[in-house]
Formats: C-alpha cells, sequence, structure tokens
C-alpha cells in the first residue's frame, strides 16, 4: 500500500512559524522608517536581531517539515538502501570533484595572469630598448631625428605594424619635431610631463576615446620615453595593444586578451584621445580586442589585474583584463618552456580520461548497491508492482518470483488472477488500432489538401472541404501552368479509410508529375487512367473533372472522368457543362481504349465575372431528416442568385443553403468544392 499521507500542518500555529512573521513584521517595519528618517543605534541593533530571528525561523520549520514528512519520503526499503549507498559514495566524490575544481580554477588563473604578465613585460622592453636606441642614435643633434625616427620604423614596420615613434620637448607646449608611424590610437604627446622628463619611463597606459562606447573605446597602450642628451628633448615610442600584439601574446604564452576594464582610483583621470585632423579614426577594427571569451568559463576564461600610469599626472590605477586561455594551450607553454614532450591535448585527454574512469567506478559500485538492495527487496517489491498494475487496468503484468515460499504462491495466485480476465483488454487494443490507423489515414488525406487557396492575378479563388467522418474520399489541388494558366482539380475516390487516402497520394502523385507536361485535359486523364488501371483494385475507381484557366486566350477548357457537372455562373445566366467520360481506374478488358473513346474535352470562353464552381456529390446530394437531396438545380440557383459576389462569398452562401437544407440530419458523404471568380482578363 501506498505511503500514509501526513497529518495537516499549520506552520503558523507553532512556535518557528510565529517567530517568523513577528520578525518578518519588524524588518518591515524598520525598512519602512529607514525610507523617512535616520535610523538611531538602537533601531540598527534590533534590525539586526530580527534579521537573525528570520533566518532562524527559517531553518527550524525548514527541519521540522524535513522530519515531518521523512516516513513518506524514506517509506520504501529501496529507497533507504541507495540513499544510504549515495551518502557513503556518492557525495564525497562529489566534494572531492568540487574542491579540485576550485583549486584547478585559482591554478588556472594565476598561471595564465603571470604568462601573460611576462610576455607583456618583455614585449614592452623591446619598446624600450627602441626608444633607448633611436635616442642615443640622435644623441645632441635632433636636427637629426626625423630622419633617425623614419629609420627605426621603416626597420620595426614588418615586426610591430602600430609603432609610433615622436621626438617632443621636455618642457613648454611647442609639439613634436619629428614624428613617424601612423599615430592612428592617439595624436603624438605634444611634450613629455614633468614627471617623466629627465628619466627614462617604460610602462602600460590606459586609454578611452572619445565618441566611442565603452567596448570600442577602452584601450591598453605600450609607451617608452628616453631623454636625448642635454634633457631638452625626449623619445616617445607607442605601441598600442592591437590584434598584432594580442596575437603576438597568444602564440608566446597561451593567454588572449578579450577585453579590460579601467577602474580608476580616486583623483586619478584616465587619459582621453581625441582622432587627430587628416588621421585615420582612433578606433579601427584591426585594433579591437578579440571577443572570444566573454564570461568566466572554467580553465579558459579568467580575469587578471595590472597596473597603468596616467601619461599626465604619473599615477597608477588598476586595469581589469578579461583573458581567453584554454588549458592545453597554457600547458603547451609550459611544456615547451620546460622541454616537455607532453602535450596540452595529451594533458586534456588523461584528465578526461581518469574524469571518466572516475565515474565509471562510480557507476558500477552504485549500479552493484542498487542490485543489493533489490536483491533484498525484491519479493514485496514485485507484488507491490503488480498490485499498482492491476488496479491500473494493467492485467498484462506478470509477477516474476522464484522464491519457493508462501510469497511465491501468492505471485503464482495473482499471475492467474490476471490471465483470467487479460480478454478484455483485446477488445480495448483493436478499438485503439482502428483509432490509430483513422488517424495516421486523417493525417495523410490533410497533407494532400492546399493550406489555402493560390493567389492568382485576375482571379478570386476559395476552397472548401468537409469530410463527413475522420477520412474522406474527396480531393482538389490546384496547379500553376503558367503565368496566366491554372489547372484546378476536383476528384472523389470512391471507399473511405486508409485505401481512399493512399489512392488520394498516388493521384496526387500523378497530378504533380503530369500536369505540368500535358496541358490538355483529355490527354492529361488519359494518361493518368493508364496508370492507375494499374494499381487501382478491382473494387475501386475515381471520379475526376480537371479544368485549366487560361486568362491569355480567355478560354476555359476542361475534361469529366464520370465527376459531377461543371457550374459557370455568369450575367447571363447559369449553365452546368456535363461533357462524356467514364470513372478513372477501371480494371476491365478493353476499359482503357474505351475511357479515352469516350472522354470528350470542352472548351468555353471566359468574360469577367464569370463563376465556375466544381464540386463533389456531397454538396447536390446532401441530404435532410426526410431523405430529400439538395440537388445540382438548388446549388445552381444559389450560384446564380449570388454570382456578383466574390469567391469566398459565394463559397460561404453554398456552405450556409446546403446546412440550412440538411438540417439536424447526419451528413453521409464529404463535401468538397472550389470556386473561381474572373476578376480581371487584361
Amino acid at each position: 500500500m501506498p505511503a500514509p499521507p501526513p497529518a495537516p500542518f499549520h506552520p503558523f500555529r507553532i512556535l518557528p512559524g510565529r517567530l517568523l512573521l513577528l520578525s518578518g513584521a519588524s524588518l518591515v517595519a524598520v525598512w519602512l522608517l529607514g525610507q523617512v528618517a535616520t535610523v538611531p543605534p538602537v533601531i540598527e541593533a534590533f534590525r539586526k536581531v530580527a534579521s537573525l530571528a528570520v533566518r532562524v525561523s527559517v531553518v527550524w520549520l525548514g527541519v521540522l517539515l524535513l522530519v515531518r514528512h521523512r516516513r513518506q519520503f524514506l517509506w520504501r526499503v529501496r529507497r533507504k538502501l541507495i540513499l544510504s549507498y549515495v551518502f557513503l559514495g556518492f557525495v564525497p566524490v562529489v566534494l572531492v570533484v568540487v574542491f579540485a575544481s576550485v583549486a584547478g580554477v585559482i591554478l588556472h588563473g594565476n598561471t595564465a595572469s603571470y604568462l601573460f604578465n611576462e610576455g607583456l613585460g618583455n614585449i614592452q622592453e623591446e619598446v624600450h630598448q627602441v626608444a633607448a636606441s633611436a635616442a642615443m642614435e640622435i644623441g645632441d643633434t635632433p636636427v637629426t631625428s626625423e630622419v633617425v625616427v623614419a629609420g627605426y620604423y621603416k626597420r620595426l614596420l614588418g615586426k610591430f605594424r602600430g609603432l609610433s615613434l615622436a621626438v617632443v620637448p621636455t618642457a613648454g607646449n611647442d609639439g613634436p619635431i619629428a614624428e613617424a608611424g601612423a599615430w592612428r590610437h592617439a595624436p603624438p604627446p605634444t611634450r613629455v610631463p614633468a614627471w617623466a622628463g629627465d628619466r627614462d619611463f617604460s610602462g602600460v597606459l590606459a586609454m578611452v576615446f572619445n565618441g566611442t562606447t565603452d567596448a570600442e573605446g577602452k584601450r591598453l597602450l605600450i609607451r617608452a620615453s628616453v631623454p636625448l642628451e642635454g634633457g631638452q628633448y625626449a623619445v616617445i615610442v607607442d605601441l598600442p595593444v592591437d590584434t598584432d600584439v594580442i596575437a603576438r601574446l597568444d602564440d608566446e604564452t597561451g593567454a588572449r586578451l578579450s577585453g579590460i576594464e579601467i577602474n580608476q582610483q580616486a583623483g586619478d583621470q584616465v587619459a582621453t584621445a581625441q582622432p587627430m585632423q587628416g588621421r585615420a579614426p582612433a578606433v579601427a577594427d584591426a585594433d579591437e580586442p578579440s571577443a572570444a571569451c566573454t564570461g568566466l568559463t572554467m580553465l579558459r576564461c579568467t580575469v587578471m589585474f595590472m597596473d597603468f600610469t596616467d601619461w599626465e599626472s604619473g599615477s597608477t590605477g588598476r586595469v581589469s583584463a578579461s583573458l581567453d586561455a584554454s588549458l592545453g594551450r597554457l600547458f603547451n607553454r609550459l611544456s615547451e618552456a620546460q622541454g616537455m614532450q607532453l602535450q596540452g591535448n595529451t594533458l586534456v585527454l588523461l584528465l578526461v580520461v581518469l574524469g571518466v574512469l572516475l565515474l565509471i567506478v562510480q557507476g558500477v559500485a552504485l549500479f552493484f548497491g542498487a542490485g543489493l538492495g533489490r536483491q533484498i527487496t525484491s519479493a514485496v517489491h514485485e507484488l507491490f508492482i503488480g498490485t499498482e498494475r492491476v488496479q491500473q487496468g494493467d492485467f498484462t503484468h506478470r509477477i516474476r518470483m522464484d522464491s519457493q515460499d508462501q510469497l511465491g504462491d501468492l505471485a503464482d495466485s495473482f499471475n492467474r488472477m490476471s490471465a483470467s480476465i487479460e480478454h478484455l483488454l483485446h477488445v480495448q487494443r483493436e478499438k485503439q488500432r482502428l483509432d490509430d490507423e483513422l488517424r495516421i489515414a486523417r493525417d495523410i488525406q490533410q497533407s494532400l489538401l492546399p493550406e489555402t487557396p493560390p493567389t492568382f492575378d485576375g482571379l478570386s479563388i476559395a476552397d472548401l472541404c468537409v469530410p463527413a467522418r475522420e477520412v474522406g474520399g474527396d480531393y482538389y489541388d490546384f496547379f500553376h501552368l503558367g503565368p496566366r494558366q491554372l489547372g484546378v482539380l476536383v476528384a472523389d475516390v470512391s471507399g473511405k479509410g486508409t485505401s481512399a487516402a493512399l489512392y488520394m497520394a498516388e493521384l496526387k502523385g500523378l497530378m504533380l508529375a503530369l500536369s505540368h507536361l500535358e496541358r490538355s485535359p483529355k490527354a492529361l486523364l488519359t494518361r493518368v487512367n493508364r496508370l492507375l488501371a494499374d494499381h487501382l483494385d478491382n473494387r475501386s475507381f475515381i471520379t475526376m473533372t480537371y479544368a485549366v484557366i487560361d486568362l491569355e486566350a480567355r478560354t476555359l477548357t476542361h475534361a469529366r472522368a464520370g465527376h459531377t457537372p461543371l457550374i459557370v455562373a455568369s450575367a447571363d445566366g447559369v449553365e452546368m457543362i456535363v461533357p462524356n467520360g467514364m470513372v478513372l481506374g477501371l480494371r476491365l478488358p478493353g476499359a482503357g481504349t474505351r475511357f479515352e473513346e469516350l472522354l470528350e474535352e470542352h472548351v468555353r470562353p471566359l468574360r469577367v465575372g464569370d463563376v465556375v464552381l466544381l464540386h463533389t456529390d456531397g454538396i447536390t446530394e446532401a441530404m435532410d431528416t426526410d431523405g430529400e437531396l439538395f440537388s445540382d438545380a438548388a446549388l445552381s440557383g444559389v450560384v446564380a442568385a449570388h454570382h456578383q459576389l466574390d469567391a469566398a462569398g459565394i463559397r460561404e452562401r453554398v456552405l450556409r443553403e446546403v446546412r440550412a437544407f440538411v438540417g439536424g440530419a447526419e451528413p453521409h458523404d464529404d463535401m468538397t468544392m472550389v470556386v473561381v471568380k474572373v476578376e480581371d482578363l487584361a
């Protein structure tokens, strides 16, 4: 039997519930008081006590709920055994994995930061060496600075595409006396600040470009400044941390810069760069950091912090940089530095293999533990499941029990009882099979019919298909034969059910294949008849009307294979066109030849306002409660009376009249019709 339900529980009628209400109301009152006035220290202390009371009451209520529902949760003996295995084996492993993951993330972040800083420091040292060499070559003759910096720029252009050099005064604001490079990241400095005028400087600057968003405008810049002899001028070398520098750092360290965030200190001003007149924009797509790493992904993305210098004041700040550094690439760089042969991919594969082995061991242990629990409780469990299945109406279930005791005898008795009433399910299964067959046939039939009537210039088209039962035998379709030609088909397959739906599928395939090959309705129906006659059984046939509306020639051409008359209404009246023809698919001696001899093709001119109606006998043979038929004459009268409406309006009038005529009688056949009205022949 199922676990007994617990008694009603009213949490706010016991002490922890009342404590939660009282302390929660006190916190709300203190918060409201803090919105309108300054809270005194006594009230603040009371708030802390109330907050602690809320936590204690919540934990207290949680423990009471756990104790209260413990019996319901642990009612199954097997669940208790499996839970004990989980506590003993699985939980410790989870804790170890969590600890190892946290330690790995910390170690990975520190390693990536160290390698990136080392690589950035090496590039910074190279930039400083360029500035020092240029200053030494210029010496105390600044007039040669233009030639010197231009020469250094040309020599280093292949290595540092973003490199820019300038010789500027150390005092005053006279502007640079020489410059080389694109200086796309910012205008050349006009002077060396006082704090760096008489000494070498090499460091990282953080700049924000005006007129850009935060994501586009934040940039790191490596700058070196070395004074010339005499101290009146200095060589400044800039290298933006662009995609080239980022790619080099990625190759050398395995860590790729994917974004920065400038954290200013109080009173500091981050340098703001303005684009120079006549130069390229300060921000270029080629200088953007990589956007491959947008979050903290374990053992790939990390965040490091580094110092930057404000060029104008000399003060320092902090920059947080996002690094994309996968574990495999970091390990490859460390292995190359130490001459090791083990690659990062091998390390990752080894870790994955160890993790999979650990999961396999835990899974096997849990599997065998659950197996032992199943052996202990299998007899009671099988009986319980058996009674539950019978209660749900499943009489095919059999209890599998090998024990030679009273439980085994009880299982045999249960199996004999189930077998004696199993035949009741046979009727239910048969009914379900029939329902499934009808559903499949309905789906097939619905897939054959157009979802909506086509949009055709010059024509107003409306369609209708109302099956009498789950599956009908009616089929209609439209075929675009040219810019001004439309084929319209209405057919009725004898019989109902899955066979009719399958024959409709075969007919649709034939019409799709042949409608563009045979423009003559007679020729098309003749070929379709020859193909269908080999596949339909002796008791099946198909009636069909196929019409081609040619707005270019202003003609209506159609042929009728034993189908209902074609109705055409105009301002001059209504006519029913009934050319000769016999049904499709008859498997009788000489039926193919006879079909071609009897089939007649009718051609009629079209005028603006003409209404063409194709339908099945479900419309004209609709019966009222007295057994009277709606008739072709009544249908023609409805179309003639409302031919001035559009196609949709005529369809609605016909459907309304048929339903009013039938009244409360049950439909006995499918109702299908296609209404086409000629709106324009231009």
